[in-house]
């Protein structure tokens, strides 16, 4: 059986430049401006979580805090290492640690290929779809609100 890590992790670390590569292989691949486009607003006040497989990342996401909400974004798992129960594990870190900071709710943009991924964590849609100023993707705000 193969063990998983997770790990928060900085900007500075290894694992973070790892973690760039998958989110820019899985969102902005043949995209030029790939680079710009994941060091947002949010990059480096983000809290970034990694999930390692023999020292190597395999999945990764982002969880920034503004205003008692916290806002999950960039949730990627490598194409060899998904549906293995990455993704969810990393999107409870989430939950966990919003709940520590006591935030009121989080907040995500899901694809619409992951919205039913998301309803499994009681994310609510809000609003109507749309798509994504970066991609052109079709996504949907979603939100799960934090009972403390």
């Amino acid at each position: 059986m193969v063990a998983f890590q997770f790990i928060f992790t900085d900007t500075e670390s290894s694992f973070y430049k790892e973690a760039v590569a998958i989110r820019k292989e899985l969102f902005f691949k043949g995209m030029k401006n790939s680079t710009s486009l994941i060091h947002d607003g949010f990059e480096k006040d983000g809290i970034h979580l990694v999930c390692l497989c023999n020292n190597k990342v395999v999945g990764t996401g982002r969880m920034n805090i503004v205003n008692n909400t916290s806002i999950v974004s960039q949730m990627a798992i490598h194409s060899t290492y998904q549906k293995k129960g990455i993704g969810a594990k990393i999107l409870n870190e989430f939950i966990k640690k919003s709940k520590e900071k006591e935030v009121s709710k989080i907040e995500l943009s899901a694809r619409e290929t992951a919205i039913s991924f998301y309803e499994k964590f009681n994310f609510k849609g809000v609003g109507n779809r749309y798509p994504s100023k970066k991609t052109g993707i079709i996504h949907q705000q979603m939100e799960l609100k934090i009972k403390q």
